[in-house]
This record gives structure tokens, sequence and C-alpha cells, in this order.
């Protein structure tokens, strides 16, 4: 496939043992419970307790009624967890998360459960592991196809849809990317020499689940709330953008004389705090159901677009948080420290972060100084990696292209498909845990272009050497 592939024996004892250790970690300290675990519990218990949980979504009750705020797919799941296994739902669904992962995985690259932030999200009670494995599963499948390893056929179309349609039902807002996998059946049909028709068909097939899943969300929710719509999820989100450029100083997005910065003078704060605080104050002072507050954050987000637009691209460059980015893909240790800080078990770094250890080296611990140069050296390393992917992809691309058409497009089927959804989430707001589905292909981007580095490396030594004793001979 892309880069190097190991013997099945090796690999599977490999996947073996990382399977075993993400098992020992779950059963050493327990699933990790996020602020947003409550609502997923909550509605999965609702599903348990009231038979008439799928009739009534709740939509007079506020501008974000829980029942509309996610989609059902995990906690149906949690209902099923819980329905199977009591109290210890929370360890059969992250064991559950971590079978899937892992299967992932030896599709992807092996290595990515001990490089990522998976180590975490998989034992996480979100929809971060789960969503990401059905993304990365679909993308593999698509770039293996560039790469001329099977025929595009139909079935794998409607098999990749029916994943890409399962993922919908984790988060909503996979629905806007769906452009993504499109784009990569094109590509690969352009690769195969695939005929018009018959392409045309192998994209209906993919959109057929998908637009099923969106056909049966906006029927039930018509049917629960008397409105057709897909998600409420925007609403919030919204808001996100002036706030961030508040937090950072960018610009003023709340001088405005609209509803939103009408409240957003009265309410401080930052973050989330303040982005909560906003959504509460209109929809108790506004009476706004969901779709009347998605509109008017909609509203202000534009117009705070037009007013500050520089300043709004320099929030959108912020949120895509590139050292963050590469230590969630290429650094170990800072997953590690991660892991301990934001699981709900342990709570705390096992090594302190870079500035506090540097604030303690200024107030004169130079006992710190060794934690800054096992801490800060695979910090620089892991940003050097995401520069060499973002830079170097596709210029191995491209100086590869000659030679292997099929493994080129791939990578950059790949680079692009990072780029577009990063971008995609940093218009808004970003979180590293919203980043897991790219990490794999990140992965495979670096390594082939690492790869084909030492390649043309070798082939530089040999031309030279051999010119060498050409010149040598008498």
């Amino acid at each position: 496939m892309i880069g190097a592939s190991l013997p099945f024996r090796r690999l599977g004892l490999l996947l073996a043992v990382v399977l075993a250790l993400k098992l020992a970690l779950l059963a050493a300290v327990g699933p990790a419970a996020f602020p947003d675990s409550t609502l997923y519990i909550q509605l999965g218990q609702e599903i348990l307790d009231d038979p008439a949980w799928a009739d009534d979504g709740g939509f007079a009750s506020g501008n974000a009624p829980p029942r509309l705020l996610r989609p059902y797919g995990y906690p149906l799941l949690v209902a099923l967890a819980k329905r199977v296994a009591g109290d210890h739902f929370g360890q059969l669904l992250a064991g559950l998360q971590t079978l899937v992962s892992v299967g992932v995985l030896a599709a992807a690259v092996v290595i990515l459960s001990a490089l990522s932030g998976f180590v975490l999200f998989d034992q996480a009670l979100l929809t971060d592991s789960l969503y990401a494995s059905l993304f990365i599963a679909v993308f593999v499948v698509l770039a293996a196809q560039m790469c001329g390893m099977f025929a595009l056929r139909p079935a794998v179309a409607a098999l990749l849809g029916t994943a890409w349609a399962l993922s919908l039902t984790l988060r909503d807002v996979g629905l806007y990317h769906t452009v993504l996998p499109l784009a990569g059946l094109v590509v690969a049909g352009r690769r195969q020499r695939v005929s018009g028709r018959r392409l045309t068909a192998d994209l209906g097939l993919f959109l057929l689940p998908v637009a099923a899943v969106v056909v049966l969300v906006v029927g039930w929710n018509w049917h629960r709330t008397g409105h057709a719509f897909f998600s409420i999820t925007g609403g919030m989100n919204w808001l996100w953008p002036s706030v961030n450029l508040a937090d950072r100083g960018l610009a003023d997005p709340f001088a405005c004389a609209d509803v939103v910065c009408r409240e957003a003078q009265v309410h401080g704060g930052r973050g989330m705090e303040r982005v909560a605080a906003i959504a509460g104050a209109l929809g108790h002072d506004y009476h706004l159901d969901p779709l009347q507050f998605g509109a008017v954050t909609f509203r202000h987000f534009l117009g705070v677009l037009t007013a500050h637009p520089f300043a709004f691209a320099a929030s959108v460059a912020g949120n895509v948080q590139f050292a963050g980015l590469a230590d969630l893909v290429f650094n170990p240790l800072a997953n590690l420290n991660e892991f301990c800080r934001l699981h709900s078990a342990i709570g705390h770094r096992l090594i302190p972060g870079l500035r506090e250890l540097v604030r303690a080296l200024r107030e004169g611990d130079l006992a710190t100084l060794p934690w800054i140069v096992v801490s800060g050296l695979p910090n620089l390393l892991s940003i050097g990696g995401l520069a060499l992917f973002s830079a170097g992809a596709p210029l191995a691309a491209r100086r590869r292209w000659a030679t292997n058409r099929d493994e080129a497009t791939a990578i950059l089927f790949l680079w692009a498909g990072s780029l577009v959804f990063v971008g995609s989430y940093a218009v808004v707001h970003m979180e590293m845990r919203h980043a897991l589905p790219i990490v794999p292909l990140l992965l495979l981007a670096t390594g082939w272009t690492v790869s084909g580095a030492g390649r043309i490396s070798s082939c530089y030594r040999a031309v030279s050497t051999s010119l060498h004793r050409r010149t040598e001979r008498p």
C-alpha cells in the first residue's frame, strides 16, 4: 500500500500488543468522562426510561433543547450498553470503541495509537473515537483504490456510503464534509478509467444511504417538533468566532447593535463560558426557538465577517492551533500528558507544561532544565513533522508524479482532504479532538514523503559514487 508494509504475522502481533495495552489502560483507570459525556449519558438513560422519548424533542423549551442538540447514534449506543452491562456500561462502550479503533488501525497505520490522541479518546465517553474510525475507514479505502489495490465496484461504493451515513448519526457536522469522499470517488474513478455512467452510478450508491439518514433525521425532527431540520448545532457554533475575536483582542465584534451584541455587552467571560452565557440570555430574553436562535446567530456571524475580515482571518489561523495539532499527531509524550490531564480519573499532567517549566527556571529552579529539554525537544520535532506534511507532501508528490502517479494522487487527496477538514473547523471553532479523523491521513502522507526522500537520497549517493569511480579510472 502507501509506504512499507509489515509481514502479516508481525502486524497481527503488534496489533494484539496495542489492543492489550489499550484494554489494560481501560481496566486500570476506567472510561473518561468529559462535560459533553453527561448529555450523551442523559439521553441514553431517557431512551431506556421514557417510552415516548422519540415523540417529543422539546422544541419550545428553549434555544438548545438537549434532545435536539446531538445526533442520536451515540445515545442509542449508550442505551444499549446500559441495557447489556448496567452500571458498567462505560467500560463496555469504551472497550467497543477500542476494538473498532484498533481494527481501523490495521487498515491505516499501526503506530497511530502510540503517536496520537486516540489513546485518550478511545476511552472517552464521547463520539470522537467512533466517528474518527468511520471517517478513517472511508478515506483509507479511497486512497487504496487510487493506488489500484482493488477495483472500484458498486458494492464498495455502497459500503463506503453506509459507513459515512453511520458517521452522521454520531456527528452531524460530517454532512458538510460529504464533499470530500465524493471527490475521492471521482479521483479514484478517473485513476481506474471508469466510464462516466459507471462513476455516476457509484456516486449515487454512495449518496443513497447518506440521503436516507438525512431524510430519516429530518422526518423524525418534523415528527417530534413540527419543524423539518437536520441539526440545530450551528446556532451555538456561530457565536464562537466573535468570542474568539474578543478573547484574542483582534477586534471588537460586539460593538454592533444586533441582539447578540446587546447581550454580549452584558455577559462577559471567555471561551465557552461566554458562548453559553450569550446563548442562554438570547433564549431567555427573546424566547427564541432553536431555528430562530440559529438564524439570529448566523446573521451576527455574517455581520462580523463583513465588518472585520482581516481580524477574522487572523482568528481562523489561530484556531488551527498548529503546535497543538502537531503534538496530537506526532508527539507521544504530549499525548500521554494530555491523557493524564484530561482523564477524569487522573486530572493532572505527569510533566508540567512548557510555560510552567520555563517560568520555574526563570525563578531559579534549575531542576526544571532537564524537563524543559524532555518536553521541548519532542515539541520541536512534532512541529517539524507537521511542517513536513504541510509543505513537503505536495512537493514530494509533484517530484514523484512521473514514477508513481497512483501513489502521488492518493497522497495529494489525503493532503488536500486534511487541509479542507481543518479549515472547515477553524472557520468557526476547533478543539484538538475534532482533528482525530485526519491523524492517520497526516501520518501516511508524512511517512510517504520521508520514505521518498530516503529513496531519492540513496539514488543520489549511488549516482555520485558511480561518477566518482569513473573519474578515478586511468
